[in-house]
């Protein structure tokens, strides 16, 4: 998840100048007026997911950390910002295409991402953990490093990567559609540990119950491993992508060095 690609060509004196980063040119100046980004349909709630009425319906706008994140970039060069939850395979598919949707977030980093898309730098991080049953291990499981979870039946999301964790595809059950589920498949003993961001779970008491609070749900964080880094993915297919690309990478660093990054972030994760 940690690795992202150099920066290699400066972008949009305009733009960047608004940002106060100076004034350099790329080959392909951004000149984009809306921006459409994709993300997963069974949201990722602090970061994206559905707004709610007051009797817990999903209402059509799309709120979190990573919308507001993208707004406080794109603002500075006047872009507006759309963004759609889609099922995150297709999600990734779209972006890759380089058609309506140029970006996808809250992405973690692997090999064939990164040749599939360009990434940008991390702009925030989360804590690698596995979920237990205490039904099924009411005395706990006994994990010293990643490669312990090697020994268990392991669940996690559709389409997700479980690359940072040292896993492979064929080694997580990927069945279930959110981590609700995965939940479920472990109080089911169908699976043995689910693997999961705390934050991210923490995040689900933003469109339901707190799964936390659970007392037959047990968790720890993955010995030896560091906090999990995510990344926004651009599309390589469109003209505009790299110029987006860079201009996100500027974006980022900006609010991460104003420690404005950190303000967005304590709202959703105090």
């Amino acid at each position: 998840m940690r690795f992202f690609e150099r920066q290699h060509r400066q972008i949009l004196g305009g733009a960047l100048a608004l940002l106060g980063l100076g004034s350099a040119w790329a080959a392909e100046p951004l000149t984009l007026k809306t921006l459409q980004v994709c993300d997963d349909a069974a949201e990722w709630p602090p970061f994206t997911y559905f707004a709610r009425d007051a009797s817990g319906k999903p209402r059509p706008e799309v709120m979190g950390y990573s919308v507001d994140v993208l707004r406080a970039i794109l603002q500075t060069a006047g872009i507006q910002l759309q963004v759609q939850l889609l099922p995150w395979v297709r999600c990734l598919r779209e972006v890759e295409s380089g058609g309506q949707f140029l970006l996808a977030v809250n992405a973690s980093a692997s090999p064939e991402r990164q040749q599939r898309f360009w990434m940008t730098q991390p702009y925030y991080d989360i804590t690698p953990t596995y979920f237990f049953s205490r039904k099924t291990f009411p005395n706990g499981v006994s994990i010293r490093s990643a490669a312990d979870l090697r020994r268990y039946h392991v669940c996690g999301v559709h389409g997700y990567n479980y690359s940072f964790y040292g896993l492979t595809d064929a080694e997580v059950d990927r069945g279930a559609l959110d981590f609700r589920r995965v939940i479920a498949k472990l109080h089911a003993r169908r699976c043995e540990i689910g693997l999961q961001e705390l934050e991210a779970v923490a995040g689900l008491k933003k469109i339901g119950p707190d799964v936390l609070a659970d007392p037959d749900l047990g968790w720890a964080e993955v010995p030896g491993l560091p906090k999990g880094e995510f990344h926004m993915l651009v599309t390589r297919q469109h003209p505009q992508g790299e110029a987006l690309y860079q201009f996100l990478n500027q974006g980022i660093k900006t609010l991460r060095d104003s420690g404005k990054l950190q303000e967005l972030r304590r709202r959703y994760l105090p």
